[in-house]
């Protein structure tokens, strides 16, 4: 199964490793953590402009993702279903 996360991306729901609300977590030391080694790599995909509501981690043969996309998280888990 594929999912539509925004825009003109979808990713495979099996790549999929977590679905966060930004509003909880990007305050914390772990996200910030993670969001920096991301773009470190330069693997942080930001497809919402400047709205984003949710942050959705990935892993495709052994390379970690970050996507930034402005549709709720509770909408994309429905999705996922």
């Amino acid at each position: 199964m594929y999912l539509h996360i925004g825009k003109e991306y979808v990713i495979n729901n099996k790549e999929v490793i977590a679905i966060f609300n930004l509003e909880y977590i990007k305050n914390t030391k772990e996200y910030k953590k993670m969001y920096e080694q991301l773009e470190k790599n330069k693997a942080i995909i930001n497809i919402s402009k400047n709205q984003e509501k949710t942050f959705i981690l990935t892993e495709k043969d052994g390379v970690k993702r970050g996507y930034l996309t402005n549709i709720a998280a509770s909408t994309i888990g429905k999705r996922r279903m």
